[in-house]
C-alpha cells in the first residue's frame, strides 16, 4: 500500500455487492500508533492504579480514620420571667406574639456515629483518575474491520449476512470511537470532556481532604467547597467548546473566582489553626500540602490562561523556539500551532473571502501537561497525607 493511502466511504445501495467508493480524505498510515500524550496517560493510568491499590492494602489493616462533621445552627430557649438572661454569644430576641427568646448559635455534630473517612477519600480520587484515564485511552482500541482503505478493502468481504438496512458509510467510524468519543480525536480537536468531567469530582475530593484536615468539619462549608470546586472545572469545560474568546475569557476567570472562593475557606481555617494555641504550629506536612497543593491547582487555570493568551495574541512563547515539532523528538510538540481559516466579508454588498491565520495552542502539549500536573497533584496530597496520618509510622525508627 502507498504512503498517499486513502480513507474511503463505501455507499452501499441496494444489494451487498453493489458500492460506491468515494475518498473523504487523506489517511495517515502512522495514524494508530501510539502518541506521547497517549504513552503519558498510560503511565498515568499507571501511577493511579497502583497508588490505589496499594494504599488499599495498607489501609485494610489500620484503625478507620473517620472525622466527624459538624453543623450550626440557632438554638430557641423561652424566656419565661424579666431575669432570666442570656449567657455567651446568647441574644434576647422579644417577638410581638410569641414572647422573648435566647438565641444562640449551636455547633453540633451531623449524627453521633457517621463521618467522612479520610482514607476512603484519598484512595477514590485516585481510583477516579484510574478508571477515567483509562476510559479515555480505552475508546482509541475500537473495532476498525470496516474501515476500506486504499484501492483494496483489505480482505474485508461484504455478504448478505450482513444488516444492509439503509445506506452505510464505512469509513466515518474512524472518528467516533466510543459513544462518539475518541480519546485522540478529542486530544486533536482541543477538547477533552471526560478530563475535566473527572475533575469536578476528584478535585472536589481533593479540597475536602485538605479542608477536612485543616478542621473544615461543618458540613454546610465542606458542601460549599465541593460544589465551588465543581464549578471551576465545569467552567474550563465550557470554555474548550466556545467560540467567542470574550465569553472563554469571563468563564475562565469566574473558574478562577470559584477556585480562589474554596481555596479561601481552607486558608482561613489554616491560619486559624495554625494561631490557635501560641508557640505550636500544625506539622510541617500540613504546611506543604497547603501551598503546594494551591500552587498545582493554580498551574491548571495557567495552562488555560496561557491557551487564552495564545488565542488573542497577548504574547509570544519565548520557549517554543527550543522545542518544534521538526526537532525531531516526538515528545517535543510545538507549544503553538497556526491555524488558517477562511473568512467571509460582506464589504459593500460584495462578498469577499480572505484567509486569516489563528494560533492556537497545540492541544497535545496541553494534555500532556494536565496529565502531569493531575498525576503530580494526586500523588502528592494522596502520599503525604497517607504516609503522616493514615499510616502508624514508627517514630522511634
Amino acid at each position: 500500500m502507498s504512503e498517499e493511502t486513502q480513507l474511503l466511504r463505501v455507499d452501499i445501495i441496494g444489494e451487498p455487492s453493489c458500492a460506491n467508493k468515494e475518498k473523504i480524505r487523506d489517511f495517515d498510515p502512522k495514524s494508530d500508533e501510539l502518541q506521547p500524550f497517549q504513552i503519558l496517560n498510560i503511565a498515568a493510568v499507571a501511577g493511579h492504579g497502583l497508588s490505589a491499590l496499594v494504599m488499599f492494602i495498607y489501609y485494610s489493616q489500620e484503625e478507620d480514620f473517620t472525622l466527624p462533621t459538624t453543623e450550626t445552627y440557632l438554638k430557641w430557649k423561652r424566656l419565661n420571667t424579666t431575669s432570666q438572661t442570656c449567657t455567651g454569644a446568647g441574644r434576647r430576641l422579644n417577638t410581638t406574639n410569641n414572647g422573648e427568646f435566647c438565641i444562640a448559635p449551636y455547633t453540633g455534630q451531623v449524627c453521633d456515629d457517621c463521618g467522612i473517612d479520610l482514607g476512603v477519600l484519598i484512595i477514590f480520587f485516585h481510583l477516579l483518575s484510574f478508571f477515567f484515564q483509562g476510559l479515555a485511552l480505552a475508546t482509541d482500541y475500537t473495532n476498525l474491520t470496516s474501515l476500506c482503505f486504499g484501492d483494496t478493502w483489505l480482505g474485508y468481504q461484504l455478504d448478505k449476512s450482513d444488516d444492509w438496512e439503509g445506506n452505510n458509510f464505512w469509513g466515518e467510524e474512524l472518528d467516533q470511537g466510543c459513544l462518539g468519543y475518541k480519546y485522540k480525536v478529542m486530544i486533536e480537536k482541543g477538547k477533552n470532556p471526560l478530563r475535566f468531567f473527572e475533575y469536578s469530582i476528584s478535585a472536589a475530593i481533593m479540597l475536602v481532604a485538605i479542608g477536612l484536615l485543616n478542621g473544615v468539619t461543618d458540613i454546610n462549608l465542606i458542601a460549599s467547597i465541593a460544589v465551588l470546586t465543581s464549578t471551576c472545572q465545569i467552567c474550563g469545560l465550557v470554555v474548550e467548546y466556545l467560540d467567542k474568546i470574550e465569553l472563554k475569557w469571563i468563564l475562565h476567570f469566574n473558574g478562577w473566582f470559584t477556585f480562589l472562593c474554596a481555596y479561601g475557606i481552607i486558608v482561613h481555617a489554616f491560619s486559624k489553626a495554625a494561631s490557635a494555641v501560641e508557640g505550636v504550629e500544625p506539622p510541617d506536612f500540613v504546611y506543604v500540602i497547603v501551598v503546594v497543593l494551591f500552587l498545582l491547582y493554580g498551574c491548571f487555570g495557567f495552562v488555560q490562561f496561557i491557551e487564552l493568551t495564545c488565542e488573542t495574541r497577548l504574547c509570544t512563547f519565548i520557549f517554543c523556539k527550543f522545542c518544534k515539532e521538526d526537532s525531531g523528538s516526538p515528545w517535543c510538540p510545538a507549544c503553538r500551532i497556526t491555524e488558517e481559516q477562511d473568512v467571509v466579508e460582506c464589504d459593500k454588498n460584495i462578498l469577499r473571502k480572505r484567509k486569516i491565520k489563528k494560533s492556537k495552542c497545540n492541544p497535545k502539549y496541553k494534555e500532556m501537561v494536565y496529565v502531569t500536573l493531575s498525576l503530580g497533584s494526586k500523588l502528592v496530597l494522596g502520599w503525604l497525607i497517607f504516609t503522616n496520618i493514615l499510616i502508624n509510622v514508627d517514630q522511634s525508627s
